[in-house]
């Protein structure tokens, strides 16, 4: 499959090269030429981009060269602490699994889906796909005068990539590779037999129960001196390794002439996790690992006077492999409940050990159960077309694209089952085997995980003019897409998912500059998709945004302290199509439902009903964005930029069971477009840059972003009780009881509300008694005690601060991380001691017992799922805020005179580190990631070769 996929594709990467060095030609290409839809920012008069201090919309940039220093295996995991404003949520940690989840300005929407549109060169696309050597620039889209024009799908923000292109210079090829070596940032501390037993004996007497372990019991399992029927076993040793490598290897060329300029990437990236190489060791097993392969050609040829043709062909192959499952969240699972008392990994015959507690034995899932792997493959290419029509008035341009996607992944499993077998001593003294599970040889499976393609066609015309002291820009561009999933991949329970996503929209853009002063930019788009009802297929997008550079008045020119200062304010309304629910809301659906039998056979025979009422208004989510910005640079060396920012949702899926009585009788009701929700904030960022006398070079940037949000409406129904109200409360407030402490005394029992039949002891968790079904306390802990806790997933806060030095042929570079405004649960087998059989970690030795009621953070132990303890509540909820050292960097670059000796134009030598260290409140482990596959430190060391 990866042959086949990859020869064809490399072939033309190499055609492509070839054949732009090979043309020749005179004439020259307007640098005006880029991307449409990569074009948040209007033209300057005659060739190239505006000049960044003409941008009126909020924008924030980043060059490719500042995301390539943390090194990780997936691109989207670069982007914490560059762009104020961008939240990065940590979305797992495993190799394959690991996309991190990215929000522009909080989440302004509790509707389906927050995440920002990503378009690469011009088009949809994933670029978690792609690697940080391909990329040229990085833009984030946060107002409505920058997001405006993507239509119905602006409303959260855009992320833009721009892939590297050729450029008119002699042949450069550079070469980079990299080593670095992972290990775990923290791992769940288990306590171990003995503590297990000890604690597990007075959990059994709290519960009114006998211990079940004796003295010599605890004596084995502390001294080791019977490892079959005492076993001591700390399961992550056992399958997991202390370090694992990951490395990546690249190659790409640049070049051109007036006639052509082309660029070029091999990009080759192989990580192995952290299980243990049991491939080796067992025949029927694997190693964990995943490699992925990178290639890229760019060619652009000036064809005639006026046209130029711009091929971009790009695409990856990825493979990973793990044993057992491909995913490891299940293995995880197990190893964090398992008990290490509960049975040796191997009994004396050499046999798994197991029992019938728990679904299987780790290790044995790693080494018995055979193995998973998938392959995906990727490509994007495009295909455009620009012709300068100066000949008809200055200025004037017309481009025409096309666009063609595909992805496809799919695995390729060898799966079997294994025995295991739980061991005790008879009486006579004989050992016993009792099996579990059944051993079966390997069995295969081939499935198809994803499958899609996306087609895109694009026609622009574009005018840039200069009249005197005024300039105008204009852009009029029609873009239609198809995103088609693979008909015979079920991609959900709803069948109408295999039709074809289609959009057509028409947008524009329009840009007045008077004597480099008074900017004035209106920008909107008209689009459609096929997901609503038809006489509401399409809306109007508008947005308008001014500017003043005052550091251009007469009054300010002359300052030595202001040398720029720009005023800026933006508003216009936004869409969000992708809104959840039901594909095609609009229209009815009767579904089969129970069988009717029929005549004297009891003939069987399908009836038809009514279905979930439709929703024949369905349409998009719509947001009226507000931004007030502030630009300024001081004594030359310190850039601050300042934005106060507000935004308006409505339009939101959400339930109508508190709008619509039930007496109307539909057999479901439909979901409607009622919710409302707000967001504002602000965010902030000052960068210093200064090289001093003696060639010092200093950077330094320190950011900071708050953002707020709020529900304004979203349909629930009726509640007396005002404390289990949504409405009101910030998008994903954790609701839960209030926790006020540990009961201490049967006094204290008897005079506090409790749960009804359920036995309270001393040492239980206590709740405060909220209300009941009237909103009034009635001395029962329920339901309606219900109320907000804590914070969302998603910070109010994020901090970042960037520093870096050059000294001759040194150089270093630090980012610091931070977030605030977070709330971390503690909850399942790993906090929860005992819970559905599971272990207990450290944090049970802080328990409350007698002797320890006056210090104990953590409630009584007991030896069931306690129906008590064990509820959501602000008792488990702890402070997520932190401050990680994301990344530092030190490099040497060679000296010229040695370089000129070897023939290389540059070389860099460097050590780095990525997720070096975390300062957090959550002492069980990394604030950032707790549960499941841990989080990674890498430590590495690489070059970068320039022929």
């Amino acid at each position: 499959m990866k042959i086949k996929f990859a020869l064809p594709i490399c072939i033309t990467a190499i055609s492509s090269l070839c054949f732009s060095t090979l043309l020749n030609g005179q004439i020259k290409v307007a640098d005006t030429l880029v991307t449409i839809l990569d074009m948040p920012r209007v033209k300057n008069i005659g060739f190239g981009k505006q000049q960044q201090n003409l941008i009126t919309s909020a924008i924030a940039t980043q060059k490719g060269t500042d995301v390539r220093n943390a090194f990780t295996n997936n691109i989207t995991n670069t982007l914490y602490s560059r762009f104020a404003g961008l939240v990065v949520n940590q979305g797992g940690n495993e190799a394959g699994a690991n996309n991190a989840n990215l929000f522009i300005r909080g989440a302004n929407t509790f509707g389906f889906s927050a995440a920002p549109l990503i378009i690469i060169d011009g088009f949809l696309g994933d670029f978690s796909d792609i690697v940080p050597e391909e990329i040229e620039e990085i833009s984030v889209l946060k107002d409505a005068a920058a997001t405006a024009i993507y239509g119905l799908r602006g409303a959260n923000g855009v992320v833009l990539i721009t892939i590297k292109k050729g450029v008119e210079q002699p042949l450069s090829i550079h070469f980079n590779a990299q080593y670095g070596i992972q290990q775990a940032t923290a791992i769940p501390k288990f306590l171990d037999a003995y503590n297990y037993a000890r604690l597990y004996n007075e959990a059994l007497v709290n519960d009114g129960k006998a211990a079940i372990y004796t003295q010599a019991d605890l004596d084995a399992y502390q001294n080791g001196s019977d490892p079959t029927f005492h076993p001591n076993i700390n399961w992550y040793n056992q399958v997991l390794r202390n370090t694992a490598p990951l490395a990546n290897y690249n190659l790409n060329f640049t070049g051109g002439n007036k006639t052509v300029k082309f660029f070029a990437l091999l990009n080759a990236l192989t990580t192995e996790g952290l299980y243990k190489k049991f491939g080796k060791d067992f025949t029927e097993s694997s190693n964990s690992v995943l490699n992925r392969y990178n290639f890229r050609a760019n060619v652009e040829v000036t064809l005639t006077k006026r046209l130029s043709a711009q091929l971009n062909i790009g695409g990856s192959v990825e493979d990973k492999k793990n044993p057992g499952d491909l995913y490891t969240n299940g293995n995880f699972g197990l190893i964090d409940r398992i008990a290490p008392n509960a049975f040796p990994v191997f009994n004396p015959d050499g046999s798994f050990g197991g029992n019938s507690t728990y679904s299987g034995n780790p290790l044995a899932n790693v080494t018995n159960s055979g193995f998973s792997t998938y392959n995906g493959t990727s490509l994007q290419s495009s295909l455009r077309l620009t012709e300068l029509l100066d000949n008809i008035t200055q200025g004037l341009s017309t481009s025409v694209a096309i666009s063609f996607n595909n992805y496809y992944q799919g695995s390729s499993n060898k799966r079997k089952s294994y025995q295991r077998f739980a061991i005790i001593k008879s009486l006579t003294g004989d050992s016993v085997y009792t099996p579990f599970g059944q051993k079966t040889n390997l069995s295969p499976e081939e499935s198809v995980i994803s499958q899609f393609r996306n087609f895109a066609l694009q026609a622009s015309i574009n005018y840039d003019r200069v009249f005197g002291k005024n300039a105008l820009s204009g852009l009029l561009l029609y873009n239609s897409d198809n995103f088609n999933f693979d008909r015979n991949y079920p991609n959900t329970d709803d069948a109408n998912q295999a039709f074809p996503y289609k959009s057509n929209s028409v947008a524009t853009r329009l840009t007045y500059v008077r004597q480099q002063k008074y900017i004035a930019t209106f920008s909107g788009a008209y689009m459609g998709t096929e997901n609503f009802v038809s006489n509401n297929r399409y809306g109007f997008f508008p947005a308008g945004s001014i500017g003043w550079i005052a550091s251009n008045e007469n009054f300010l020119k002359k300052s030595k302290y202001i040398n720029f200062l720009k005023l800026r304010l933006s508003y216009g309304i936004t869409g969000n199509e992708n809104i959840g629910g039901q594909r095609f809301a609009f229209a009815q659906r009767f579904p089969f439902t129970a069988s009717y039998f029929l005549g004297s056979g009891n003939a069987s025979v399908n009836s038809l009903a009514e279905g979930r009422r439709a929703n024949q208004n369905v349409t998009w989510e719509k947001e009226a964005k507000t931004n007030v910005g502030i630009e300024l640079t001081l004594a030359k060396n310190f850039d601050v930029v300042i934005d106060f920012f507000k935004g308006e949702r409505t339009n939101i899926l959400s339930s109508s069971s508190g709008t619509l009585p039930l007496f109307l009788g539909f057999n479901g009701l439909p979901d409607l477009n009622i919710g409302k929700a707000s967001n504002k904030g602000f965010e902030f960022t000052i960068k210093y840059t200064r090289i001093t006398k003696s060639h010092i070079k200093i950077f330094a940037e320190a950011m900071v972003a708050y953002t707020i949000n709020k529900i304004n409406f979203n349909g629930e129904p009726l509640q007396p009780n005002q404390n289990l109200k949504r409405t009101g409360y910030a998008i994903g407030q954790p609701f839960g009881l209030l926790a006020v402490g540990l009961f201490q005394s049967t006094a204290e029992i008897a005079a506090s509300a409790k749960p009804l039949g359920i036995a309270i002891q001393p040492g239980d968790i206590k709740y405060q008694d909220i209300g009941g079904p009237a909103g009034v306390p009635d001395g029962i802990i329920d339901g309606n005690d219900v109320t907000a806790i804590g914070k969302t997933s998603i910070p109010n806060y994020t901090f970042a601060f960037n520093v870096g030095i050059n000294y001759k042929a040194f150089d270093l570079t630090v980012q610091f991380q931070g977030i605030t405004g977070i709330t971390q649960y503690l909850g399942g087998s790993r906090f929860h001691a005992f819970q559905n059989n599971g272990s207990i970690t450290q944090m049970a030795l802080t328990r409350w017992t007698p002797q320890a009621a006056s210090t104990a953070n953590y409630p009584r132990l007991s030896s069931d799922n306690n129906q008590n303890n064990y509820r959501f509540s602000s008792f488990w909820q702890k402070d997520g805020s932190f401050i990680k050292l994301r990344v530092a960097e030190i490099g040497y670059t060679m000296a010229p005179k040695l370089l000129k000796r070897l023939h290389l134009s540059q070389t860099r030598l460097f050590v780095n580190g990525t997720n070096l260290f975390t300062w957090d409140k959550i002492e069980e482990g990394d604030a950032d990631a707790l549960y499941g596959y841990p989080q990674l430190r890498t430590i590495s060391f690489g070059c970068k070769i320039q022929l």
